[in-house]
């Protein structure tokens, strides 16, 4: 499962407690944060056939398939090689996939990040799915820069703003992660990093601390 950021514990609580979800949702912030990570935990949550008040449960057959990558109601699509655009034929099979009937009985979920990869056509493509999605289909569209979204794309969706931490909570957190580096440069690595403890984690193992 997605590692659970203690810097994310309110918003995961609010989601997680929903009664009703959104039928597609934006997670947005600056990169490093940990959002794709939260929307893996909210996919799971959804798809989960026995979820528990802390998220997925683990053991039934829906966690045990999309853990091994198998599940067939999940589809993941991302940029075929990073930072390259998100094509028009890719978000095409996304489409399909939607206008597919659940093979496990449940929901249907997608994972689409970074959302503002989709050239012009692309987004186009996904708007009818954004507005009309078929059965009961959630998309998690995740954007480091949702201002590159187009307008309908952002109308369509939940837009949920994902925090960024503290000083102290990522301090805390990247110290765990860096327990070798002195202080001094944990905090040299955040502020390398605008703060965003992942990105920190990233630079250092970059070698660019």
């Amino acid at each position: 499962m997605a590692e659970a950021y203690p810097w994310q514990q309110a918003l995961w609580q609010q989601l997680a407690r929903r009664q009703q979800h959104a039928h597609a949702y934006l997670l947005h912030g600056p990169a490093g944060i940990g959002k794709r990570a939260l929307a893996e935990r909210l996919a799971a949550l959804l798809l989960c056939a026995a979820p528990t008040a802390e998220g997925a449960c683990g053991g039934c057959k829906a966690c045990l398939l999309l853990r091994a990558g198998t599940h067939p109601d999940f589809f993941d699509l991302q940029p075929e090689e990073q930072d390259k655009p998100i094509k028009v034929d890719q978000v095409r099979e996304l489409v399909d996939f939607v206008a597919q009937t659940a093979q496990l009985g449940g929901r249907k979920l997608v994972l689409l990040e970074p959302a503002e990869a989709m050239n012009l056509n692309a987004a186009n493509a996904l708007l009818k799915s954004l507005e009309e999605p078929s059965g009961d289909t959630v998309l998690l569209l995740v954007s480091h820069q949702p201002s590159r979204l187009l307008p309908t794309i952002r109308s369509r969706c939940l837009q949920q703003a994902c925090p960024l931490p503290t000083p102290v909570l990522a301090g805390a957190w990247l110290a765990a992660q860096l327990p070798e580096l002195e202080p001094a440069l944990h905090r040299r690595l955040l502020a390398l990093a605008t703060g965003s403890p992942l990105r920190a984690l990233q630079l250092h193992r970059d070698g660019r601390s």
